[in-house]
């Protein structure tokens, strides 16, 4: 096997996958990823917005793996009974057949590029600039690889971030939990272009639920699920089995076959503590999930990873090439695309409102509010990288004062209970 490399990316997701595509292709680089192979697993619910979509179709072929364009959405109040729809002419966002898309990535990376399933990152000879990484092959004994620059595309928990001194982690995160079942959703008036996010409250704090339509070999399926706060995911999956359970119930979905039996199940860690300050360090960068490029408050990462993966693309050639200073361009060059970092930052300010919100009356305080504006609610919602458009539009007006109040009241109590 080839012992020498220009790059080593380490992690076969979004983010890595992109790099490699984009990276000129006079350079060597390699790959490595745990995994049995790309796409066999997935820690993303898939869904991609309108420009991000874009940033895709400029390298790759993104509308053979769109299964469903959405276009409403759909609010449910705790308790389950109240819902409201907010709709937009054209798709704002689109549920992915996830594992395919990511698959095919990897399937079409140039031919420069190397990448070895099956193989874990262990670690590095030098904590400081390192040019060698260690990794195992599965079936195979250790061994050791050079390497000019090293990139952690490696997820929330980086390895890479953990191996380099004085890289920036993650330390905050949510739990996601989500079960994909075939069958049909048929809870509102167009539940195939539609995505249902559920305000839990006391029933599970951290983010609340989602249900998603999907497509999943050729028959229709969606995805469910949930996201807790760390220190609560020990209940994740029990409390996703009572929500599918509760849905069937309700008969907001149909199953088709067992319900104990979903199609497939994931479990992943969510970044939620905002972009990193400190992602490069001489020939090592961070990017994707392991930067902390991903909504403290939505929880949307593809995005940042895909975006960070074309920008390291223009900044790690720089720095093999002399400028030893351009991996650290990379947080400024995020923001080149609307705004990216003060998204991040906005995000945070979402997430310290919605993470002391600790019970179902205050969560109902809130929905009552965004309710009466759920005619525009969805164009508020993108809020966002893609719309520059704020949350809080939607809710600090002079006619929702009395509701607003109230939910301050709820708020405060809440928030002195918070841990």
């Amino acid at each position: 096997m080839q012992s020498s490399y220009d790059i080593a990316i380490i992690g076969a997701s979004f983010s890595g996958l992109t790099l490699a595509h984009h990276l000129p292709k006079d350079l060597r680089v390699l790959i490595v990823d745990a995994k049995p192979e790309a796409g066999s697993t997935v820690e993303s619910t898939g869904l991609i917005t309108v420009k991000t979509r874009d940033e895709f179709a400029t390298f790759f072929p993104i509308e053979q793996y769109i299964t469903n364009p959405i276009s409403a959405i759909a609010v449910i109040a705790p308790g389950l009974d109240d819902m409201f729809v907010s709709t937009v002419p054209e798709p704002w966002i689109y549920q992915t057949d996830t594992k395919a898309l990511v698959k095919a990535l990897a399937d079409r990376l140039p031919p420069n590029v190397t990448f070895r399933p099956k193989t874990v990152f262990l670690g590095v000879d030098d904590a400081d600039a390192p040019t060698k990484i260690r990794v195992r092959s599965l079936g195979l004994d250790e061994e050791e690889i050079d390497v000019k620059f090293l990139v952690g595309a490696d997820g929330g928990h980086s390895k890479v971030a953990q191996c380099v001194n004085g890289l920036s982690k993650n330390t905050q995160f949510l739990f996601g939990y989500e079960q994909v079942f075939f069958g049909d959703v048929l809870r509102g008036p167009k539940p195939e272009e539609t995505i249902f996010h559920y305000w839990f409250g006391e029933f599970s704090l951290g983010y609340g639920g989602w249900l998603s339509p999907t497509i999943v070999d050729g028959k229709k399926a969606f995805r469910l699920g949930l996201a807790k706060m760390m220190k609560d995911r020990g209940d994740a999956k029990q409390l996703t089995e009572a929500f599918v359970k509760q849905l069937v119930e309700r008969g907001d979905i149909r199953i088709d076959g067992d319900i104990t039996k979903p199609g497939y199940v994931f479990g992943s860690h969510i970044p939620i503590g905002g972009a990193r300050s400190t992602i490069s360090k001489n020939n090592v960068l961070l990017i994707g999930d392991a930067a902390g490029f991903c909504g403290a408050f939505a929880a949307d990462g593809i995005k940042g990873s895909v975006i960070s993966g074309k920008e390291a693309a223009i900044l790690i050639p720089r720095f093999l090439n002399g400028d030893r200073n351009a991996p650290s361009h990379l947080r400024a060059a995020m923001n080149t695309h609307g705004g990216m970092m003060r998204y991040y930052r906005r995000q945070m300010l979402y997430r310290f409102i919605w993470s002391r919100m600790q019970r179902n009356r205050t969560f109902r305080a809130m929905y009552d509010i965004i309710a009466a504006e759920h005619a525009t609610f969805l164009e508020q919602f993108c809020d966002s990288k893609d719309k520059h458009r704020s949350l809080a539009w939607t809710v600090l007006k002079w006619k929702h004062a009395k509701k607003l109040i109230k939910y301050s009241v709820y708020w405060t109590i809440d928030a002195t209970r918070f841990s």
